[in-house]
C-alpha cells in the first residue's frame, strides 16, 4: 500500500467534496481512501507539505502509467487475436500517447480539478492532464484493487473514448514511415539541419530532406527531433505514402 491505513481515519476535509463527488462521477464509484485521490490532484491537508504531496502524485503517476499499459496491452491482445507483435505494440503506443491520454483526461473533466503549487492553472495545452490521469489510475488501484481498476480502464478510457478503427490509422511517426518507404524502394536519402537559430531557450531548426541529391521537403521545429517530424510529413504527403495495413490486424466482434 501507498497510503497507511491511518488515512480511512482522517477527518474528512469537506472542502475537498466538490473534487470527490467529480471523482465520484468519473469513475462511477465513491472513493473510499479519499487521502488517496486527493494526492492524484496534488491537493493537500493543511499539514502536509508541497514536496510530501508533489512525491506521492508522482508515485501513484508511476503506478498508473504501468497499470494503464498493461490493461491495455491485455485488452488488445484479446481484441486483436491476429494481430502480430508490431501492430499491438504499434496500437498500444498510440492509445497511451500523451495527446491521447491528454484527450481523455479533458473529456473526463480532469483538468478542472488539478492545482499545482497549490494553484489552479489552464492545464490543456501541457503533459498535465494525462499524466493526473494516470495519477487517477494509480489512486483507483490503490483503493480498490486490480478488478475495479481494470474496468475503469476498459469502460472509462477505452470503450468510451477510443475509436480503435480511427486509431489503426493514425500515423504514430512520419518519420519512421518515410525511412520504411526508402529502405523499401532502396532510395537514397539523407536529412540536414540547414538553419538552426534563437536563443538556447527558444531554439528554432530548419530540417531538409533530400531523395539523392534533390531536396525533397522542408520542415520546421523547436528541437531537431519536431523539425525532421515535421519535413516527414509534407514528404510523404508528397510522395503519397500511407501507413501500411497490418496483416492479421482483424479485431475480434
Amino acid at each position: 500500500m501507498l497510503f497507511s491505513f491511518s488515512n480511512f481515519f482522517k477527518p474528512f476535509p469537506r472542502k475537498h467534496k466538490p473534487l470527490l463527488d467529480a471523482i465520484e462521477k468519473m469513475c462511477d464509484f465513491r472513493p473510499s481512501n479519499y487521502a488517496v485521490y486527493l494526492s492524484a490532484f496534488r491537493q493537500r491537508f493543511e499539514n502536509e507539505t508541497q514536496k510530501k504531496v508533489n512525491m506521492s502524485y508522482e508515485r501513484l503517476e508511476y503506478l498508473g502509467d504501468a497499470i494503464i499499459g498493461s490493461l491495455i496491452a491485455q485488452y488488445l491482445y484479446n481484441q486483436y487475436p491476429e494481430g502480430n507483435e508490431g501492430f499491438l505494440t504499434s496500437m498500444r503506443s498510440k492509445v497511451v500517447s500523451r495527446k491521447a491520454l491528454n484527450r481523455i483526461a479533458i473529456k473526463l473533466g480532469i483538468p478542472k480539478w488539478i492545482k499545482t503549487n497549490g494553484r489552479s492553472r489552464r492545464l490543456g495545452t501541457t503533459s498535465v492532464p494525462g499524466s493526473t490521469l494516470e495519477a487517477l489510475v494509480g489512486a483507483i488501484y490503490v483503493d480498490n484493487g486490480w478488478l475495479v481498476t481494470k474496468k475503469f480502464v476498459h469502460q472509462k478510457i477505452l470503450n468510451d473514448h477510443i475509436n480503435f478503427s480511427q486509431v489503426e490509422k493514425e500515423i504514430v511517426s512520419h518519420k519512421s514511415l518515410l525511412i520504411e518507404w526508402f529502405q523499401r524502394k532502396k532510395k537514397e536519402f539523407s536529412f540536414h539541419v540547414t538553419d538552426e537559430n534563437g536563443a538556447d531557450h527558444h531554439k528554432r531548426f530548419s530540417v531538409t530532406i533530400k531523395m539523392g541529391d534533390e531536396p525533397l521537403a522542408k520542415g520546421y521545429g523547436q528541437s531537431k527531433k519536431t523539425a525532421e517530424e515535421s519535413a516527414s510529413k509534407f514528404a510523404c504527403k508528397k510522395l503519397k505514402i500511407k501507413q501500411r495495413g497490418t496483416t492479421g490486424s482483424k479485431r475480434s466482434r
